[in-house]
């Protein structure tokens, strides 16, 4: 099944490509942490250093564009229960592939989806995780990211990451959400971390990030 996205095809190719690539591996128990899942790190900084939800509570997660589960999968083990969603039905394999291997299956719901009319009720989560996927929505980022923000219950968090300049150009242009547009969306909440910073890829390639953790 292919769901249609905003993101061009050749884009999408190119992720399949890859996950279809982690698919093959067949140890998938070693989760490796990219700085875009820095503001994860963040978030269990804080819960763990101001006595977060108790362990017998029921802790609910969604991550959007969950891509090749390591964010998942972590949040399982970690007390969640977690939707991973993904467009790409690669992702979805490896996503559901690492979380029978960690043994996360049970805490771990995989779902084929467009991230941008995944249907979100209202103060249903207590963690929605968004990492490099809104500014793929285009003109629906901005509009998107209202709308995932009314889903975290009361006292829930908000962790997010996305691009910002320095970047090459793309075609068609992402849409960078800047840190002030953030804030502004994030009026009202408590803000435990928000930050900048700039990765040299390449001797060629530079790219900027944008990253923070919110509490409603």
């Amino acid at each position: 099944m292919k769901v249609k996205v905003q993101a061009p095809d050749k884009w999408m190719k190119g992720w399949d490509k890859l996950y279809r690539k982690m698919l093959e591996t067949e140890d998938l128990t070693k989760l490796e942490y990219l700085h875009v899942h820095y503001p994860i790190q963040q978030l269990f900084w804080f819960t763990q250093q101001n006595n977060g939800a108790p362990e017998d509570s029921e802790k609910k997660a969604i991550e959007l564009a969950c891509g090749d589960g390591q964010v998942a999968c972590f949040l399982a083990q970690n007390g969640y229960t977690v939707e991973a969603i993904d467009a790409l039905p690669s992702a979805v394999s490896l996503t559901r592939k690492r979380a029978i291997q960690l043994n996360q299956s049970q805490s771990v719901t995989t779902s084929l989806g467009d991230i941008d009319t995944w249907e979100l009720e209202p103060s249903s989560y207590d963690l929605v995780v968004a990492l490099q996927c809104l500014q793929y929505l285009f003109e629906r980022t901005m509009p998107r990211l209202q709308e995932i923000l009314t889903s975290v219950k009361p006292e829930g968090f908000f962790v997010y990451s996305g691009n910002i300049l320095p970047h090459e150009p793309t075609e068609r242009p992402i849409r960078f959400i800047t840190e002030e547009e953030l804030k502004d969306a994030l009026e009202g909440w408590t803000i435990h971390s928000i930050g900048t910073n700039v990765v040299r890829r390449s001797a060629k390639s530079t790219r900027g990030y944008l990253f923070a953790v919110a509490q409603k």
